[in-house]
């Protein structure tokens, strides 16, 4: 063999581009089967939540508390509020994610955090469903702190600004949700007297994270590749008023009587026991009349649906 042939031999054909660079990129979904997901980079953000948590309820009171990782599984959120109660949940608006973040945590835990705030022990008085005006202010104070930490969490993975819009004990409440939405649900275990056990758990509904993974097409829009303009479009977007209006009645009357009235006169009304209630015109919900506060309220009792159930 040839001095030229060996040189020839010796030349390596340049190698293919390789995909290390895109792997490399924190993906939110992993495509393991058709009907089954996995959620690689919500390990990182699971991992520094939990330090959040711990931070979060030691400085509430609870200087020994840990908090520790439970495994993460997927359910309905109807399995999942009703293994829940009784609990106090939180709902974030967190765009650029396509649905709302879930936490819950038991309402004994909440109970117990409000008498530790406020010197005690974190002892249990007798279980009741109605919270008080100050137990209502923390749990939406502790919501506000858990959206920081959660937006702390995700921060090298995506930026999220998750804005509380509803804390209640009522998951019909949670109008963002269908009973049959599947949740990617994790459980953080607090470890330590006095209170041991509990858990706050956090979900995370399937198709959102499929639309921010690309699993599903999304639209596109001037700026959807980069969230920080889309988070804040969204918010505001949020900011938008818009007139809300209740007819309490529609009482009708002759011609002949109406050209009859005097000052004075009276018009009769029957008080139905549910009034409409509509958004920029369009039919919203129905709600019944009382009073909050001492002053006149509507407490809305349905949530219309629109022609997609939306």
């Amino acid at each position: 063999m040839s001095v030229r042939e060996k040189s020839v031999k010796a030349v390596k054909p340049p190698a293919a581009p390789t995909t290390e660079a895109a792997d490399a990129k924190a993906s939110l979904l992993l495509r393991k089967a058709a009907d089954s997901y996995a959620f690689p980079a919500l390990d990182s953000v699971a991992v520094q939540f939990a330090r959040s948590l711990r931070d979060l309820i030691r400085a509430l009171g609870v200087p020994s508390v840990q908090v520790e990782r439970a495994s993460a599984e997927t359910m309905s959120f109807a399995d999942w509020t009703a293994a829940s109660a009784p609990a106090i949940f939180w709902r974030y608006y967190a765009p650029p994610l396509k649905g709302p973040i879930l936490l819950g945590a038991p309402r004994p835990l909440l109970l117990q955090l409000v008498d530790i705030f406020y010197g005690g022990k974190g002892s249990l008085a007798s279980e009741r469903e109605e919270l008080t005006d100050a137990e209502d202010r923390f749990a939406a104070r502790l919501g506000r702190d858990m959206g920081l930490q959660l937006a702390a969490a995700w921060g090298d993975k995506l930026t999220l600004e998750p804005e509380l819009d509803c804390v209640t004990g009522d998951p019909a409440k949670l109008a963002a949700v269908r009973a049959d939405d599947e949740l990617f649900v994790q459980r953080f275990i607090l470890r330590g007297a006095p209170l041991e056990g509990r858990t706050i758990a956090c979900a995370y509904p399937l198709a959102a994270l499929r639309g921010i993974a690309g699993a599903e097409p999304v639209a596109e829009i001037p700026g959807n590749a980069d969230p920080v303009w889309a988070s804040a479009l969204h918010k505001t977007l949020r900011e938008v008023r818009l007139p809300v209006r209740s007819v309490l009645a529609r009482p009708e009357i002759s011609l002949v009587k109406l050209l009859a009235l005097e000052v004075g006169d009276i018009i009769p009304i029957g008080m139905p026991r549910h009034v409409p209630i509509t958004v920029a015109g369009r039919s919203f919900a129905l709600g019944s009349i009382g009073e909050a506060n001492g002053n006149a309220a509507i407490m809305i009792e349905q949530i219309e649906k629109g022609p997609n159930h939306d």
